[in-house]
């Protein structure tokens, strides 16, 4: 249950500030935290592996299957990518918009011809903890009341 209780404080903070400047701290601190609310864990299911996909390997075999030369490509991908930065993704280039468009089209087959039926992988269930409400307990609340 220690690990959980751990887990659950990291993902309700885990966007929480970190208010340190560069360097080395030492912390030693004790506080007591307050957990009250509910914690849903949803089933596991089994999904296309999107998330597991090689890319940078995936891209290296995609290119030596294809031929193209890797000078050739860096070039090419150096150019599209100043292109790209000069138009920006709302041009009104009329081609471009047209390239744009194709990709678009290319990368929904992908995913529904080719990763969709890929073999499914389980992920485990999401935890969702909105309605949890974790607070530190300050040491004015511990002290013991005065007589």
């Amino acid at each position: 249950m220690d690990d959980t209780l751990k887990a659950l404080v990291a993902k309700v903070w885990k966007n929480a500030d970190l208010e340190l400047e560069p360097g080395t701290h030492f912390v030693d601190e004790t506080f007591l935290v307050h957990i009250n609310g509910t914690v849903v864990k949803q089933n596991d299911a089994m999904v296309a592996p999107t998330t597991s996909l090689p890319l940078i390997t995936i891209l290296a075999l995609f290119c030596e299957k294809s031929g193209i030369c890797r000078d050739h490509a860096l070039r090419m991908l150096k150019e599209a990518i100043i292109e790209a930065m000069e138009s920006g993704t709302t041009t009104k280039n009329a081609q471009i918009k047209t390239r744009m468009n194709d990709v678009e089209s290319a990368v929904k087959a992908i995913k529904t011809d080719l990763i969709a039926k890929l073999p499914k992988q389980r992920r485990s269930g999401r935890v969702i903890t909105k309605d949890l409400q974790i607070e530190v307990v300050t040491d004015d609340a511990l002290a013991p009341a005065a007589a």
